[in-house]
């Protein structure tokens, strides 16, 4: 997870007194915290600062918090930032738009400073194992997949046409989740497909 001091926070509202407070929450967090007054600052500093999260409010002037979240993982998509949107609007029709429109989290104002803080944590978390499985993927594919027309790199992954197994660059086999838990960093999951299963159904 990524120290708090090298995580980026933007905050977009409209109200000065409510932004000053949150900013003083989250600095004393140690987080790099910036402001913006509306959705047009917001998507500015969106742009400009790459934040690793977002807190906006809805009820804003010209560009509400609904259409900047709507503007940002459309336009950004996979390097947009977490998005948590803040709104005195309660009835579940608004938050099921909100979460349909982007938003990854949805808090009903006035809020608990605990309660935001500790959104806020879990979104960070959920940033810096995104960002890390983004690193561990382009790594795999920078030393498995040779690049077009190149002869650089480890080549093509050989795979045992028998137990499945492969090998690696040190010359030892192994099992195809380890080599790819080694690769990727994280756990693999195996299951039958639906075909095999059907397969083994009608054997």
């Amino acid at each position: 997870m990524k120290p708090a001091h090298e995580v980026k926070v933007l905050v977009v509202e409209d109200d000065p007194y409510f932004t000053r407070i949150l900013e003083k929450r989250l600095r004393a967090e140690g987080y790099q915290v910036s402001t913006a007054g509306d959705g047009r600052a917001g998507m500015r500093a969106i742009v400009q600062e790459e934040p690793d999260l977002v807190i906006s409010d809805w009820m804003m002037p010209e560009v509400d918090g609904l259409e900047l979240c709507q503007s940002v993982k459309t336009g950004l998509r996979e390097a947009a930032p977490y998005f948590i949107l803040l709104t005195a609007k309660g009835e579940m029709s608004d938050k099921l738009l909100a979460l349909e429109t982007g938003a990854d989290d949805y808090l009903i104002k006035p809020c608990d400073q605990v309660e935001l803080l500790a959104r806020v944590r879990a979104g960070i978390r959920i940033v810096s194992l995104t960002q890390s499985l983004r690193r561990s993927l382009a790594e795999l594919r920078a030393n498995v997949v040779p690049k077009p027309g190149s002869s650089s790199g480890s080549g093509p992954v050989t795979v045992c046409t028998s137990c499945r197994r492969v090998a690696g660059v040190d010359g030892r086999w192994r099992e195809l989740e380890a080599f790819l838990l080694e690769r990727l960093g994280v756990p693999v999951n195996t299951c039958a497909c639906p075909e095999c299963v059907a397969r083994r159904k009608a054997a």
